[in-house]
């Protein structure tokens, strides 16, 4: 849309004479001066002369002060003011010109006005006195010159418009920096703003149980609650984040009573001279986070102990060149005979055993289970051209070991390990 078609034109003539509503009638709304406004508007505020077809002012018309006044009421109530008014210095029987003006002003603050006076009326000390020294209103001295009040209507509306786009701009802007600083109010976190030698010109305390670790004051260095070398790291920082444009997000480790706190920071530049910096207390997340490590390095320990333990309990023994002994002692866990077979087939590859013994004299019982894992041992070793020998079985082993029926077959047994050792080395 056109910016002329938006703009407030609204002009108030207030003048007991007819024939001076009619002047103003003549000057201000007549068709012939359309192209005279535009010339005018852009001789004085910039832009082409083309003109508008809709261009002119509205006019309102009143003869006494009382009536101005409600005039200017009911078009506030209905957010369609006037943006000026001419208003007459003599009005007898009622309001002069400076009380109408006076009771128009507290009701709206914002308009412009123009006194219509003849060089007897009041002299500028008694305007001034009742007025007070002020840009919204200028001196229209009779008779009126129609150029010159064009011009002023001209002048005074547009005045009017950039105030009241200025007023609006205002506004959004409080609200705006309300709005941010309602987010930035809302956040748990500090909130400083510190300049490029490091003074915290702005501070917002955390919220919570860390409220009190870090109180900062403005107008004072950073170095006093951080000390030195902490205060010239966060100020380096912050002439970083100002010079680069870029946000600076590092860690601040700060000793204290009740043991260290760590901190997050995070700065941005504001500004050529300030920056705006973030500080999160993260010392219970570094603390789960140590805890979580520490609980790590517990487990891998453990584990490292039950790998030892797990080799420890399946050694494998060179007795010969060709001959290995695998002592089995304690309960044979489905681990332990992964493990016993890994360790008994790698060293049947890395020694070329042709006989590999599985002594079984400590262990206290052999379940099903546990006597197919031995099978499956005799039989991957085979396929490595490897014989497995069992040796320490006791009765009760017996007994689960014949259940196993025909794939228990192929399995040579000593019942000691000592003779085990002797027919092995005997076969040679």
């Amino acid at each position: 849309m056109d910016a002329t078609l938006s703009k407030n034109r609204r002009i108030l003539v207030v003048d007991d004479s007819d024939s001076i509503h009619r002047d103003f009638q003549e000057i201000l709304k007549h068709r012939m001066y359309t192209y005279d406004l535009d010339a005018m508007e852009a001789s004085i505020f910039g832009g082409h002369t083309a003109a508008s077809p809709v261009l002119g002012f509205e006019l309102s018309f009143a003869s006494q002060g009382a009536e101005a006044l409600e005039k200017v009421r009911k078009a506030r109530d209905v957010a369609a003011p006037y943006a000026l008014a001419f208003v007459d210095m003599r009005m007898p029987p009622g309001w002069d010109g400076l009380e109408t003006l006076t009771h128009l002003w507290a009701e709206d603050p914002t308009l412009q006005a123009v006194i219509c006076s003849a060089y007897s009326d009041h002299s500028w000390a008694d305007i001034t006195a009742k007025l007070g020294v002020t840009d919204r209103f200028l001196i229209l001295k009779k008779p009126f010159d129609p150029v010159e009040v064009r011009q002023i209507a001209c002048a005074l509306t547009e005045k009017w418009n950039q105030a009241d786009r200025s007023a609006h701009a205002e506004a959004d802007l409080r609200r705006s920096e309300a709005k941010n600083r309602g987010i930035l109010t809302a956040l748990p976190d500090a909130l400083l703003v510190v300049t490029r030698d490091g003074t915290c010109r702005d501070f917002k305390p955390a919220r919570g149980a860390v409220a009190s670790t870090l109180v900062f004051r403005t107008d004072e260095p950073i170095s006093a609650v951080l000390g030195e070398e902490l205060g010239a790291q966060m100020a380096d920082h912050v002439g970083l984040a100002i010079d680069t444009g870029s946000a600076q997000i590092f860690e601040l480790r700060r000793e204290q009573e009740g043991g260290a706190r760590h901190f997050e920071a995070r700065v941005a530049g504001l500004d050529a001279e300030d920056a705006l910096v973030l500080l999160r207390d993260v010392t219970e997340e570094r603390q789960r986070d140590e805890a979580i490590k520490q609980q790590r390095a517990r487990e891998d320990a453990l584990r490292a102990q039950a790998e030892t333990l797990l080799s420890i309990s399946t050694p494998l023994i060179p007795i010969t060149d060709d001959i290995v002994v695998m002592p089995l002692v304690g309960e044979l866990e489905p681990l332990r005979m992964r493990h016993a077979q890994e360790t008994l087939l790698q060293g049947i590859m890395a020694r070329r055993a042709r006989t590999a013994i599985l002594d079984v004299t400590g262990v206290p019982r052999v379940t099903p289970v546990t006597a197919d894992e031995i099978v499956r041992i005799a039989q991957s070793a085979r396929l490595l051209g490897a014989e497995v020998m069992l040796t320490g079985i006791r009765p009760e082993v017996a007994q689960t070991l014949v259940a196993l029926g025909e794939s228990f077959s192929g399995l040579s047994t000593q019942r000691t390990l000592q003779s085990g050792i002797a027919f092995a080395m005997g076969r040679r």
